[in-house]
């Protein structure tokens, strides 16, 4: 596999996954009980907590409709090989991950203690999913960097070889050319 296609799968990869943890946060229960609900999160009055624990789900629709037009920048980008939507992608990925693991590390503060091992899988999903975005970062690296020193290597024209025959300097007759 290519530079390009794992730059491809980086971009599928993001999209479909993005999805899937929007999914798990909008669908994320913070209360049981019916008459009598349970709050899986302590009581917390002020400071940075409560805006994160009432705002999850927006900041989370936020994130992923970024990222999830960012994944298709991206595979745009690599079809037409444009350098400059993997770097935004790139920029992106790196600033995302890291916004996520602090709300997950936030979160995981803020959970009762009969609910800590719910705050442990949601550690283990968010390393694993910064694990395999960072994986693909230096193939998209890679790949960007070699559209940005020479973008005309890898166009579909450049690809074409030129047949010793159809060209006009190869054939014997044509010693002067018609000047107009």
């Amino acid at each position: 596999m290519n530079d390009k296609m794992f730059c491809l799968l980086a971009g599928i990869f993001s999209i479909l996954n993005t999805i899937q943890f929007l999914i798990f946060d909008l669908n994320e229960t913070m209360f049981f009980g019916y008459e009598d609900k349970y709050n899986i999160y302590i009581d917390i009055k002020s400071g940075l907590a409560p805006w994160l624990l009432t705002d999850k789900k927006h900041i989370s629709v936020s994130l992923s409709i970024i990222t999830i037009s960012l994944s298709s920048l991206l595979l745009y980008c690599v079809h037409e090989n444009k350098y400059m939507g993997l770097l935004c992608y790139a920029l992106w990925i790196v600033i995302y991950e890291i916004f996520s693991f602090c709300m997950v590390l936030l979160t995981n503060s803020l959970m009762k203690e009969q609910f800590k091992e719910l705050g442990y899988l949601h550690l283990i999903f968010q390393l694993s999913r910064m694990f395999l975005h960072f994986f693909c970062l230096p193939f998209i690296i890679k790949h960007m960097y070699t559209l940005y020193k020479d973008p005309k290597s890898l166009s579909k024209i450049s690809r074409r070889r030129r047949s010793s025959v159809s060209t006009i300097d190869s054939w014997p007759g044509m010693v002067y050319r018609k000047i107009n």
